[in-house]
């Protein structure tokens, strides 16, 4: 599974960064500014003081990253305020608080831990099959790896806690949990990725086969209706410049 999606990283990410850099790179910025909410949100739930120094640290490397993405996005394709603004609303919406509760809150203490451990894992994967393969610019690759050491540092410490949090005998480095029930948290965190990009996708297909339906009902409907009014004498007519309300109009012109 791990290889097929580097191979599907590295597909998707060759047309990507050929055509929509700077789609791609708004994307990671929003992204890492919804993560830096998350931890922000972790750091005050947490009963424990060693993890929200962690958290806290964490929310600020994301935070800094989103700069990061940010800046490189604007110099690869550019961006009015007026977009960055919309952008940086819809992570307000996407991320925090939903349903009154922050998603530590919806997870607990095991699974947002599991959650971090997975997310930054598949980060880590994403950026190195990038770097791999050159695909880049010089500068982003530049940037993206000073991001890379942070994002080890976050799967090794996530990995660490929870592993600690379940009971397993801590191991360190970025190799998968030991114990089952950290093991557990993470097929959950996994399979629930899962469904959600399962749901992204499928509003994404949504959407384009909305645009898909009315472009042809455009082409296909109004054309016919446009022939049609030809054949009256009188043709299409500009709207009335009279204010009267139409049966006022009507009734004078009887």
């Amino acid at each position: 599974m791990g290889q097929l999606r580097k191979v599907w990283i590295g597909l998707t990410g060759r047309f990507a960064w050929r055509f929509r850099a700077a789609h791609l790179l708004r994307a990671f910025s929003r992204t890492e500014q919804g993560s830096a909410l998350d931890m922000f949100a972790a750091c005050e739930a947490t009963p424990r003081r060693e993890l929200r120094r962690k958290y806290f640290r964490h929310a600020l490397d994301e935070w800094r990253h989103a700069g990061v993405f940010k800046a490189r996005a604007r110099a690869v394709g550019g961006r009015s305020a007026t977009e960055t603004g919309v952008d940086e609303a819809g992570v307000i919406v996407e991320h925090g608080i939903i349903g009154g509760r922050t998603l530590f809150e919806r997870l607990g203490e095991r699974d947002f831990l599991a959650f971090v451990y997975v997310a930054e894992a598949d980060a880590v994967e994403q950026f190195e099959v990038y770097a791999a393969r050159g695909l880049p610019d010089p500068d982003t690759q530049a940037a993206l790896s000073v991001i890379l050491k942070d994002e080890l540092f976050h799967v090794t410490y996530s990995k660490h806690e929870l592993e600690r949090l379940t009971g397993a005998p801590p191991t360190t480095g970025t190799a998968a949990v030991v114990g089952a029930e950290a093991r557990a948290a993470v097929r959950r965190i996994r399979w629930s990725r899962l469904k959600e990009g399962w749901l992204r996708l499928s509003l994404d297909i949504g959407h384009l086969m909305t645009s898909l339906w009315l472009t042809l009902l455009y082409a296909l409907l109004i054309p016919p209706f446009r022939l049609l009014a030809r054949l009256e004498p009188a043709g299409w007519q500009a709207p009335s410049a009279d204010p009267r309300p139409l049966r006022l109009r009507l009734q004078s012109e009887a």
